[in-house]
C-alpha cells in the first residue's frame, strides 16, 4: 500500500513517500541502524534494542557510545527518544542533548535530529544552544536536522 510518511515537530516538515506494510510498527526495530547527517556529513550509527513500545539502544560516533534515553516507539510507527553525548567544542567539553522523532518507514526510520540542550561537562553550568545572531531560519538550519536510518543487520 503507497502511504506518506508525514512528521510535523519543532516547525519543521518532514515529508516522504514510502511503501508501509500494514502494520509497520510491528516491524521490530531491534538492530544495528545507519545513516548521515546532512550538513554535518557525518556518519551516525544506532544499536537499537526494542521490548514492546520501548526503545533502548546506544548511539555510535567516533567509537564512543551514548545511551538511549526515554527511547518509545507507538503502533502509527511513530518514534521518539533522547541521547546525551560528550561533545568537544573548543577547549571546552559539554554534555550534548539531542532529541530524535521521527516515523518508521519501510526500509528506514525518517528522523529529525534536534540540537536542544547543553551544559559544561566540568561546572554543569548551561551552554546556550542558541547564537545570539542567528535568525530563526538559521537557528532551525543549525539545530534541526532531518536524515534517515538504513538498517545495517
Amino acid at each position: 500500500m503507497l502511504s506518506r510518511c508525514l512528521l510535523f515537530r519543532g516547525g519543521l516538515l518532514m515529508v516522504g513517500f514510502c511503501l508501509l506494510t500494514v502494520a509497520a510498527s510491528a516491524e521490530n526495530l531491534t538492530g544495528t541502524w545507519m545513516g548521515l547527517i546532512p550538513g554535518v556529513e557525518r556518519n551516525i550509527e544506532f544499536k537499537i534494542i526494542q521490548h514492546g513500545a520501548t526503545l533502548s539502544g546506544k548511539l555510535y560516533r567516533d567509537g564512543a557510545g551514548s545511551p538511549i534515553i526515554d527511547g518509545k516507539v507507538d503502533e502509527r510507527g511513530e518514534v521518539e527518544f533522547v541521547v546525551e553525548t560528550r561533545e568537544q567544542a573548543g577547549n571546552q567539553v559539554n554534555i550534548v542533548v539531542y532529541r530524535f522523532e521521527g516515523v518508521v518507514c519501510e526500509g528506514g526510520i525518517d528522523l529529525i535530529r534536534e540540537f536542544s540542550a547543553a551544559r559544561d561537562a566540568v561546572s554543569g553550568a548551561a551552554v546556550p544552544v542558541r547564537r545570539w545572531n542567528d535568525t530563526p531560519e538559521q537557528d532551525r538550519r543549525r539545530r534541526f536536522k532531518s536524515f534517515t536510518l538504513e538498517r545495517l543487520f
